[in-house]
């Protein structure tokens, strides 16, 4: 009897609603400074070496912690806007090839509810006719890519650099674009893109995250394709490698084998590149000597003269053999061209 009149009771305080205060001390502090973030791959992500690889590429200066929430997603907690907002510019980030997907948690936000589906991109527009380097080019190829962000206008004419480039948020669930036709002035061309830092892709589907052999798209035909309709040509060249250049690499017209211009030309060629060796040697040998003596003992000065006298004739006579080097080395080299002249 007496747990029949109890058990109302109790559904009765379940059923009480409480009102919950907000905490406007909070609420005044503004943005949280957390990311969170997923890897877009089926494969297992070991947590210890996926932490200390992005802390070591992020380098914040105030830190950051991170958490495994499970399902394959992690919170990112920094401590200042600064940190937080350079991780989000240095976009897209990669750990084993494997893009991480990052989202800006607001107040309130579950982290876990929140929709991991999107990326920023630099994208490189090539193939642009002469005279279509325009701004309003770049926003309707970045919104035809995904969704527009950023125009850099920049880069043109630096290092020979004939292509557009734009930031794009690009919807990972569809496939990569690799082209577009454009009509101007009653011509019809295409304009290429290549993906800045691009990640693992398929070749069949065109999607990031997998590929070719892990597509289950191509594994629904039940036949094996022997076209794909994407390629590494996608890929955009690094800007390191842009910038490279090499001594030994000529332009065109500096000169053809067997002319006269050619051999002197290699010959000061040969020169240049020795003197820029011995003048970083005796650089090198700037760097070389240590301000410290032996551990725990005082020298007198005497001892510092002598020691220091000593040093600099080691230093003369290591240096009049690298230039006799350099001079035997020369005269090796005019000597086989004077033999290549008679």
């Amino acid at each position: 009897m007496e747990n029949e009149l109890a058990q109302p009771s109790i559904n009765d305080e379940e059923d009480e609603v409480f009102q919950i205060q907000p905490d406007h001390n909070r609420e005044g502090r503004g943005e949280i400074f957390q990311l969170v973030g997923c890897f877009l791959t089926a494969s297992v992500i070991h947590f210890p070496a996926m932490r200390s690889t992005l802390v070591n590429l992020w380098h914040p200066v105030w830190g950051v912690q991170i958490r495994d929430m499970g399902e394959k997603m992690y919170l990112f907690q920094f401590f200042h806007i600064m940190d937080m907002e350079r991780v989000i510019k240095g976009s897209p980030w990669t750990f084993n090839n494997y893009l991480l997907l990052l989202y800006k948690l607001n107040w309130g936000e579950d982290p876990l509810q929140v929709p991991l589906v999107m990326t920023p991109f630099w994208v490189q527009i090539h193939d642009v006719p002469i005279g279509l380097f325009f701004e309003s080019l770049a926003v309707q190829m970045g919104n035809f890519l995904g969704v527009f962000l950023k125009y850099d206008g920049s880069n043109l004419g630096k290092e020979n650099r004939n292509f557009m480039r734009i930031r794009v948020q690009i919807d990972v669930r569809r496939p990569l674009k690799r082209k577009k036709q454009i009509l101007f002035s009653g011509r019809r061309s295409y304009v290429t893109f290549k993906y800045e830092r691009l990640s693992l892709f398929c070749f069949f589907c065109g999607r990031l995250g997998h590929s070719d052999s892990f597509c289950e798209t191509k594994m629904a035909l039940w036949v094996e394709v022997v076209e794909m309709g994407w390629d590494l040509s996608l890929r955009a060249q690094t800007r390191r490698m842009l910038v490279m250049n090499s001594i030994w690499l000529r332009d065109d017209g500096e000169g053809k084998v067997g002319e006269e211009g050619s051999s002197s030309g290699s010959n000061q060629r040969v020169t240049e590149v020795l003197s820029k060796q011995f003048h970083e040697s005796m650089e090198h040998d700037l760097e070389d000597p240590t301000l410290v003596g032996e551990e725990g003992k005082k020298r007198s000065r005497v001892e510092y003269d002598n020691s220091n006298e000593n040093e600099d004739n080691s230093k003369v006579l290591s240096r009049n053999r690298k230039w006799e080097e350099c001079n035997l080395i020369l005269l090796a080299a005019a000597k086989r061209q004077a033999n290549r002249m008679q």
